[in-house]
């Protein structure tokens, strides 16, 4: 075989290798604008009572179970959720005064077991009623 035969053969496989192997990985890759079409997930400090309302809700139902925790405080808030037929949750966490450094230094994290999605994280930060809320950070993993 000629050596331009060699190489365009080289060529064409390590494209079709190429493509299979993006091809697969984009298979599993979900877009993270169609989880936060479905999940929403939200943190407000509600002054007046003093406390945090955390609440969840999954669109699709689609949520199996949810891990919850609030770090950066004391003691770590840790809450596990189990769903059957509706996924979704409101909680609220008693909190004597605004964390020295800002919200920041408090986020607020959701492990979830998803039927479509797999297990995904996400990630966002308390926020008071009249502000904007923070962006949600997730993590599929």
């Amino acid at each position: 075989m000629s050596s331009i035969k060699k190489t365009s053969t080289v060529i064409i496989a390590t494209i079709i290798v190429v493509g299979f192997v993006f091809g697969v990985a984009k298979q599993f890759e979900v877009d993270e604008s169609s989880i936060l079409d479905q999940l929403e997930f939200d943190a407000v400090y509600l002054k007046d009572e003093r406390r945090v309302q955390i609440s969840f809700e999954d669109k699709s139902n689609n949520t199996k179970s949810a891990i919850l925790e609030i770090l950066g405080m004391d003691v770590t808030f840790h809450q596990v959720y189990l769903f059957d037929d509706k996924s979704g949750f409101v909680e609220n966490i008693h909190l004597e005064q605004i964390p020295k450094y800002g919200w920041k230094t408090t986020p607020v994290t959701l492990e979830i077991q998803h039927s479509e999605f797999g297990k995904i994280g996400l990630k966002t930060e308390i926020h008071e009623p009249n502000h904007p809320n923070p962006k949600i950070i997730i993590e599929q993993k």
